[in-house]
This record gives structure tokens, C-alpha cells and sequence, in this order.
């Protein structure tokens, strides 16, 4: 079974509104004098939303890959075996994102999610597999791995 799963965007959080700054310079320079600009800006703006991490999983073969994938297009990483890990875990996450003002004024926004890592040697979380929004699918998830990749689970220590 092949398994596609991604694990993150380009921008994310409040990180979105400084690319919706591109979009206005389309519409702004939308003339023969400022093709270049509007080009530019196109690109851009595909970058910044067309981009974001994942992680394949080829359960038959027991290998994954990482990758970056530019423009939702072009797929960067190299496979690897899940030999070289111990296990499965499920570890729950706070994101915070936090912006300043130049008023000195800060704006703070979390978020709870539930991450599914393989397990190094080491005992600890090294590669994410996928992110979860509730506690019961993240669990529901993380026995699904781990029959899918015959692999056992650990518990995070807090």
C-alpha cells in the first residue's frame, strides 16, 4: 500500500497574510510598462502557496521518503528504509504563533495537533508521518501505522 501524507505548508499560520501581499502587485501593474512585475509576482504567489512538505510510504517495499514539493509540482527527497527506526508514537503538539507590532503590541494565536513520528535507536520522535487534529485520530492513525508498518509503539514520557 502507498501512503501519501502531507506534513506541512510553506506558510502557515499568520505567515499567510505576508504572501497575500504578492497578490496585490498584480493587480496593480497590470499594464505592457510592469509585465516583469506582474510575471514576478505570479510566480511568487504560486511558490509561496503551491509549496509544502510531506512524506510517502511504500508499506510492501518498508521504505519512505521526505520531500519538499515546489510549486505542487516537483517532488525533492531520497527513500529510506524503516529498518534503521524502532517504532511508532503519537506526540501531542501546541504550535504558537506570535506576532509584534511595531507599537509594541503582540497578537498570540495556538494551536493543539496530534503528530504521529517514527521512533529512532535513541528512543526518540525523528521523522514525522502525519498530523492529526483531535486526540482520537490521532490514536485511530497511530494503530494504523503500526499495523501497516508491522512496527511496535512507544509512549512519550512528559
Amino acid at each position: 500500500m502507498k501512503i501519501d501524507n502531507k506534513t506541512s505548508r510553506f506558510l502557515s499560520g499568520p505567515y499567510i497574510f505576508f504572501g497575500l501581499i504578492f497578490i496585490p502587485l498584480f493587480f496593480i501593474g497590470f499594464d505592457e510598462k510592469k509585465w516583469a512585475l506582474v510575471v514576478f509576482s505570479l510566480i511568487a504567489i504560486w511558490y509561496l502557496f503551491g509549496t509544502f512538505s510531506g512524506v510517502s510510504i511504500d508499506t510492501e517495499a518498508r521504505k519512505f521518503k521526505t520531500y519538499n514539493q515546489h510549486f505542487g509540482l516537483f517532488k525533492t527527497g531520497y527513500w529510506r528504509s524503516f529498518d534503521n527506526y524502532r517504532g511508532v508514537t503519537l506526540v501531542p503538539m501546541k504550535r504558537v504563533y506570535t506576532m509584534h507590532s511595531r507599537s509594541n503590541r503582540t497578537n498570540s494565536s495556538e494551536k493543539k495537533e496530534y503528530h504521529i513520528y517514527l521512533v529512532n535507536h535513541a528512543k526518540k520522535p525523528a521523522v514525522l508521518l502525519k498530523s492529526c487534529k483531535t486526540p482520537q485520530e490521532g490514536q485511530k492513525s497511530l494503530d494504523e501505522y503500526a499495523i501497516w508498518l508491522h512496527l511496535p509503539v512507544y509512549s512519550v514520557k512528559h
